[in-house]
Protein backbone atom coordinates (compact mmCIF):
# COMPACT_ATOMS: atom_id res chain seq x y z
CA UNK A 1 0.00 0.00 0.00
CA UNK A 2 1.09 3.38 -1.11
CA UNK A 3 2.12 6.60 1.75
CA UNK A 4 -1.73 8.25 1.04
CA UNK A 5 -3.88 4.98 -0.27
CA UNK A 6 -5.70 4.54 3.47
CA UNK A 7 -8.77 6.08 2.17
CA UNK A 8 -10.51 5.41 -1.10
CA UNK A 9 -11.38 7.82 -4.03
CA UNK A 10 -14.69 7.98 -2.96
CA UNK A 11 -13.89 8.42 0.78
CA UNK A 12 -11.74 11.57 -0.88
CA UNK A 13 -14.60 13.21 -2.89
CA UNK A 14 -16.95 12.63 0.07
CA UNK A 15 -14.46 14.48 2.77
CA UNK A 16 -13.93 17.41 0.12
CA UNK A 17 -17.42 17.55 -1.10
CA UNK A 18 -18.83 17.88 2.41
CA UNK A 19 -16.17 20.20 3.72
CA UNK A 20 -16.82 22.70 0.84
CA UNK A 21 -20.57 22.50 1.78
CA UNK A 22 -19.32 23.42 5.46
CA UNK A 23 -17.88 26.49 4.84
CA UNK A 24 -21.37 27.91 3.36
CA UNK A 25 -23.89 29.77 5.95
CA UNK A 26 -26.67 28.33 7.08
CA UNK A 27 -29.83 27.83 3.95
CA UNK A 28 -27.35 28.60 1.15
CA UNK A 29 -26.74 26.05 -1.40
CA UNK A 30 -24.48 24.57 -3.55
CA UNK A 31 -24.87 23.25 -6.95
CA UNK A 32 -23.02 19.97 -7.86
CA UNK A 33 -21.29 22.50 -11.03
CA UNK A 34 -19.82 24.92 -8.40
CA UNK A 35 -18.82 21.81 -6.31
CA UNK A 36 -16.49 19.88 -9.31
CA UNK A 37 -15.54 23.59 -10.26
CA UNK A 38 -13.89 24.03 -7.17
CA UNK A 39 -12.84 20.30 -6.92
CA UNK A 40 -11.18 20.53 -9.97
CA UNK A 41 -8.97 23.92 -9.19
CA UNK A 42 -7.30 21.81 -6.16
CA UNK A 43 -7.85 18.02 -7.77
CA UNK A 44 -7.68 18.93 -12.13
CA UNK A 45 -8.21 15.45 -12.89
CA UNK A 46 -11.96 15.43 -10.64
CA UNK A 47 -14.41 13.46 -12.55
CA UNK A 48 -17.74 15.43 -12.02
CA UNK A 49 -19.55 12.14 -12.49
CA UNK A 50 -18.21 10.20 -9.89
CA UNK A 51 -18.94 13.26 -7.91
CA UNK A 52 -22.37 13.25 -8.33
CA UNK A 53 -22.58 9.77 -7.61
CA UNK A 54 -20.55 10.19 -4.19
CA UNK A 55 -22.78 13.55 -3.79
CA UNK A 56 -26.07 11.05 -4.40
CA UNK A 57 -24.91 8.29 -2.23
CA UNK A 58 -24.04 10.99 0.92
CA UNK A 59 -27.65 12.36 0.02
CA UNK A 60 -29.21 8.93 0.72
CA UNK A 61 -27.35 8.09 3.60
CA UNK A 62 -28.80 11.73 5.30
CA UNK A 63 -25.41 13.50 5.42
CA UNK A 64 -26.53 15.88 2.86
CA UNK A 65 -30.03 17.14 1.76
CA UNK A 66 -30.62 17.75 -2.21
CA UNK A 67 -33.07 20.29 -3.12
CA UNK A 68 -34.42 20.19 -6.34
CA UNK A 69 -35.56 22.79 -8.32
CA UNK A 70 -33.93 25.47 -10.48
CA UNK A 71 -32.35 27.29 -7.71
CA UNK A 72 -32.02 23.51 -6.06
CA UNK A 73 -28.38 21.92 -4.68
CA UNK A 74 -27.09 20.87 -1.61
CA UNK A 75 -26.86 21.29 1.93
CA UNK A 76 -25.30 19.77 5.31
CA UNK A 77 -28.39 17.43 6.66
CA UNK A 78 -27.05 18.66 10.11
CA UNK A 79 -24.60 21.07 11.69
CA UNK A 80 -20.74 20.13 10.27
CA UNK A 81 -19.69 19.94 14.26
CA UNK A 82 -22.20 16.71 14.01
CA UNK A 83 -21.24 15.45 11.16
CA UNK A 84 -17.93 13.03 11.57
CA UNK A 85 -15.51 11.28 9.37
CA UNK A 86 -16.60 8.20 10.90
CA UNK A 87 -20.38 9.03 9.49
CA UNK A 88 -18.29 9.81 6.74
CA UNK A 89 -16.69 6.24 6.40
CA UNK A 90 -19.47 4.41 7.73
CA UNK A 91 -21.76 5.38 4.83
CA UNK A 92 -19.09 5.10 2.01
CA UNK A 93 -16.83 2.35 2.62
CA UNK A 94 -19.48 0.14 4.95
CA UNK A 95 -17.44 -0.43 7.36
CA UNK A 96 -18.78 -3.41 9.73
CA UNK A 97 -16.34 -4.23 12.57
CA UNK A 98 -18.88 -7.09 13.59
CA UNK A 99 -17.66 -8.98 9.96
CA UNK A 100 -14.94 -11.42 10.69
CA UNK A 101 -11.81 -10.40 8.60
CA UNK A 102 -11.16 -14.46 7.00
CA UNK A 103 -14.57 -14.86 6.32
CA UNK A 104 -16.62 -14.04 3.22
CA UNK A 105 -19.82 -14.45 5.31
CA UNK A 106 -21.40 -12.54 8.35
CA UNK A 107 -20.42 -14.95 10.74
CA UNK A 108 -17.02 -15.89 12.20
CA UNK A 109 -16.72 -19.49 12.88
CA UNK A 110 -13.48 -19.06 14.98
CA UNK A 111 -14.58 -16.27 16.47
CA UNK A 112 -13.53 -17.31 20.21
CA UNK A 113 -10.85 -19.74 19.58
CA UNK A 114 -9.36 -16.20 17.07
CA UNK A 115 -7.29 -14.11 18.75
CA UNK A 116 -6.12 -12.15 15.50
CA UNK A 117 -9.89 -11.14 14.78
CA UNK A 118 -9.77 -9.85 18.31
CA UNK A 119 -6.99 -7.60 18.07
CA UNK A 120 -8.24 -6.36 14.34
CA UNK A 121 -11.44 -5.35 16.16
CA UNK A 122 -10.00 -3.57 18.49
CA UNK A 123 -8.07 -1.86 15.95
CA UNK A 124 -10.78 -0.85 13.53
CA UNK A 125 -12.53 0.45 16.96
CA UNK A 126 -9.59 2.58 17.57
CA UNK A 127 -9.75 3.64 13.79
CA UNK A 128 -13.40 4.45 14.03
CA UNK A 129 -12.87 6.25 17.28
CA UNK A 130 -9.78 8.50 15.77
CA UNK A 131 -12.14 9.60 12.75
CA UNK A 132 -14.81 10.51 15.09
CA UNK A 133 -13.21 13.32 16.60
CA UNK A 134 -12.90 15.12 13.43
CA UNK A 135 -15.76 17.13 12.04
CA UNK A 136 -16.94 18.56 8.97
CA UNK A 137 -16.39 21.94 10.80
CA UNK A 138 -12.70 21.01 11.76
CA UNK A 139 -12.13 20.15 8.18
CA UNK A 140 -14.20 23.62 6.34
CA UNK A 141 -12.18 25.89 8.64
CA UNK A 142 -9.34 24.95 6.56
CA UNK A 143 -11.11 25.16 2.89
CA UNK A 144 -10.51 28.74 1.08
CA UNK A 145 -13.53 29.47 -1.35
CA UNK A 146 -12.44 32.02 -3.50
CA UNK A 147 -15.19 34.60 -3.94
CA UNK A 148 -17.02 34.99 -7.36
CA UNK A 149 -15.95 38.11 -9.14
CA UNK A 150 -18.57 41.00 -9.38
CA UNK A 151 -19.35 42.24 -12.88
CA UNK A 152 -18.48 45.68 -13.58
CA UNK A 153 -20.94 47.87 -15.08
CA UNK A 154 -19.47 49.73 -18.02
CA UNK A 155 -19.68 53.19 -18.43
CA UNK A 156 -20.08 54.75 -21.74
CA UNK A 157 -20.10 58.52 -22.54
CA UNK A 158 -21.90 59.82 -24.41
Amino acid sequence: MAIGQFFSQRFGYGVHALAYIGTKAAGELTTLPELAEWLRSIWPSASETYLSNVVQRMARGRLLRSHRGIAGGYSLARPSRDITLRDVVELLEGVDINRCNLSLGDVCLAEKRCMMQRRLRQLEEGYLKALEGVSVADLAKDIVVPRAKKKSKAKSKD
